[in-house]
């Protein structure tokens, strides 16, 4: 005869919910400032490698790099929010995303940490910010004393389908 812990079966419910309300994101920095990727869309992370360059597309497409038999475009996030190139230091990484069946490098000055967020922390971005880019972020959150700009992927990804 099979007895079941209540208190076990509760705290597991708990978990369940306070997963429910956690938001995990990759941050990372791009010229000083602190930006977000849902974890769930993160491939893998790398340090630089060649990238073949491709002839007549924006500045912001730096080229391909092939993963293991998977081309792959790469962009230049700096270049794309308007800010200049991208230096390609120590710190340099190279973020691979995959949203659906598109996959794409964003190169980012440095990767920080992967942060949980409650999701009440988290707010969609006001149409007013005052950023260039501001059509590329999705949501705003705060962290500690840190302001994080959460990016809105799909539309970061429709740039890389328009130009590699």
């Amino acid at each position: 005869m099979k007895t079941i812990d209540k208190n076990n079966h509760a705290e597991q419910n708990q978990e369940e919910k306070e997963l429910d309300t956690i938001q995990e994101f990759l941050t990372f920095e791009v010229d000083k400032e602190i930006f977000g990727i849902d974890i769930l869309y993160i491939h893998e992370i790398l340090k630089p490698v060649p990238i073949t360059r491709i002839p007549n597309v924006e500045g912001f497409i730096l080229g391909v790099i092939n993963l293991r038999g998977e081309i792959i475009p790469i962009m230049d996030l700096k270049e794309l929010f308007g800010l200049g190139f991208c230096d390609i230091l120590p710190s340099t990484r190279i973020i691979v995303v995959v949203t659906g069946e598109k996959r794409a490098g964003l190169v980012v000055d440095s990767v920080r940490q992967v942060v949980k967020i409650r999701k009440d922390k988290v707010s969609q971005a006001d149409e007013d910010l005052s950023v260039n880019y501001s059509e590329l972020i999705e949501s705003v959150s705060q962290f500690e004393e840190s302001l994080i700009l959460n990016l809105n992927l799909s539309k970061v990804m429709d740039y890389a389908g328009e130009e590699a």
